[in-house]
Parts: structure tokens; C-alpha cells; sequence
């Protein structure tokens, strides 16, 4: 009895430029920078004018 296993190749397509983070897409990717490397909005409360 032969025992066979299938292997799927991984194509790599996009990687990331600032943490070389590789994505299999380039919509992952970008999708990626946009929440994990983009700054945060700084928030302002009109009520008091709070910020952060």
C-alpha cells in the first residue's frame, strides 16, 4: 500500500514593502498596509474638545 501525499505549492505574488510581510495577493496586501501600517486618525470631541 503506498501512502501518497499531495503538496500545494505556495505562489507568493506580493510582498510588503515595509515589513516584507508576503501576501498571495496583491489586495491582501494592501488591505494589509491599511490597517496594520497607516497612522490612526487622531480623534476630537466637538462636545469638549478632548483629544488623543
Amino acid at each position: 500500500m503506498e501512502i501518497f501525499s499531495r503538496k500545494k505549492e505556495v505562489i507568493i505574488d506580493s510582498i510588503c514593502p515595509k515589513c516584507k510581510m508576503e501576501f498571495l495577493d496583491s489586495e491582501r496586501m494592501l488591505r494589509h498596509i491599511a490597517k496594520a501600517h497607516k497612522p490612526k486618525k487622531k480623534f476630537e470631541c466637538d462636545t469638549c474638545g478632548f483629544r488623543n
